[in-house]
């Protein structure tokens, strides 16, 4: 083979493997749950909630931050095309961010609630028999809480962290 065959498929060779490497890989992350829409009660796991967190505290680092207090927490709302654009290039479906936020929200609620009703057990236990009313208000409140055990135990595990980024004051640092 001549010299000029053997450069010319050098050449060729580090063209295509640098259209390779450049090429955008659309098809990663498609058999992420979060890529896909939500299913009415679906369970969210370890490694969506630490994704989530990660995006939430992006999105509130950056210029979409006045787009996700317009609409977080507003089922029906049209999401801006901005979010939408934005979520779809992390390999989020926008229908899914905002059903794991409405449902972490729902889960953090639940997790304090049962922290706090499990806390007035324990000091009714001690002899203070005013908490009785209160436990049994919140018992009632808690009866309607209808996630999971793993789910609340995650939640539980990581409570402080996620009130933190869901209020601003701290940020997802991904590793």
């Amino acid at each position: 083979m001549s010299r000029k065959a053997k450069l010319l498929i050098i050449v060729l060779s580090f063209l295509f493997l640098g259209w390779f490497i450049f090429q955008p890989l659309n098809d990663i992350g498609i058999d992420k749950p979060y890529a896909q829409a939500p299913v009415s009660g679906q369970e969210i796991t370890a490694s969506e909630l630490n994704e989530f967190l990660n995006l939430w505290s992006r999105i509130l680092q950056g210029p979409l931050k006045k787009h996700i207090r317009q609409i977080s927490l507003s089922s029906g709302s049209k999401y801006p095309q901005a979010i939408s654009n934005w979520l779809e290039a992390q390999q989020w479906n926008v229908e899914r961010f905002f059903y794991d936020e409405e449902r972490i929200h729902g889960l953090v609620n639940c997790v304090s609630l049962k922290d706090n009703l499990d806390s007035n057990i324990e000091l009714s236990k001690r002899g203070q028999s005013n908490l009785r009313q209160i436990i049994e208000e919140q018992r009632q409140h808690f009866e309607l809480c209808e996630y999971s055990e793993a789910e609340m135990a995650l939640i539980k595990a990581n409570l402080y962290q996620i009130t933190e980024i869901f209020a601003g004051r701290a940020i997802m640092d991904k590793q």
